[in-house]
């Protein structure tokens, strides 16, 4: 699962970022990817994206190869702060916009939406994790005497294959190489201090917490809400909660698809995202 497409790298507030370029055009479609991911997560859509449009990726802060700081405050702020950065010097005034955020990436994208409202001219948030409620005490696991007991647990190669089973509809998916290229992710330490430095901030990384969720109805941008309608990771029914909170928004299933539609059905993503590009409000 890795993406045919140069890697380049930018600056964004002194950290070092990844990203690719592909395609041209004034409609620019800005590629988000969700929690211990990175940009490599769209290699199946961003060559059809590309024929039609530029396509940005961006492996976000602390994820893929970008850089992963440890003694930072992360945050919905932050990550919009930085996105926005990363746009600003990569388009022009003249283009058009379309966020598409995944999982983590879709829930940053709604706060950046908030926070600079003129940024999108549509969005697209898939199987969005951001509207989870996740308990106080998620804290806990990033603390010094239990992190080396989770660090453990999440690098066996049975609990990832679990959980990649929870993430597929399709077990096709999980072949021998995804499953290392995974297991190689998770043992990595500075990927997992870096997601214990998330994990130890989720409080401010949260819609609700952090007030972003209550100024949802500020939101002015037209928004397709894309879910696989058999996520297990994510189930549909929080497609549903996104649909009804988000104004001007759409939502769209895709049948025998689990929790990555660009990656189980990626002439379907593509098609549904074309659509709504394309559709006259």
């Amino acid at each position: 699962m890795s993406i045919q497409a140069e890697s380049k790298y930018i600056t964004l507030s002194g950290y070092k970022h990844r990203y690719i370029d592909e395609g041209s055009g004034s409609k620019v479609l800005f590629l988000v990817h969700g929690f211990s991911s990175s940009l490599d997560i769209f290699y199946r859509v961003v060559p059809l994206f590309a024929q039609r449009y530029r396509v940005l990726a961006l492996d976000l802060l602390a994820f893929g190869k970008s850089d992963k700081p440890t003694n930072v405050r992360y945050s919905l702020d932050l990550y919009a702060k930085l996105m926005k950065e990363f746009l600003e010097k990569t388009t022009s005034p003249s283009d058009s916009i379309y966020g598409i955020g995944h999982s983590m990436g879709a829930k940053y994208l709604v706060a950046m939406s908030v926070y600079y409202p003129n940024t999108f001219t549509k969005l697209v948030l898939c199987d969005s994790d951001g509207f989870l409620y996740l308990p106080p005490f998620i804290m806990m696991a990033s603390s010094f005497l239990l992190k080396p007991f989770l660090y453990k647990m999440v690098s066996k190669p049975s609990f990832v294959k679990k959980t990649m089973q929870s993430v597929y509809y399709d077990p096709a998916h999980i072949t021998e190489e995804h499953l290392n290229q995974n297991l190689e992710m998770v043992k990595s330490k500075e990927n997992f201090d870096a997601m214990m430095s998330l994990n130890r901030d989720f409080k401010y990384l949260d819609l609700k917490r952090t007030k972003v969720r209550a100024r949802l109805k500020e939101m002015k941008t037209p928004t397709l809400v894309i879910w696989g309608a058999n996520d297990k990771f994510i189930p549909v029914k929080y497609a549903k909660v996104v649909h009804k909170e988000i104004p001007n928004s759409r939502l769209h299933l895709i049948p025998e698809c689990g929790h990555v539609p660009m990656v189980e059905k990626p002439t379907e993503f593509v098609q549904a995202v074309e659509d709504f590009i394309n559709a006259t409000e």
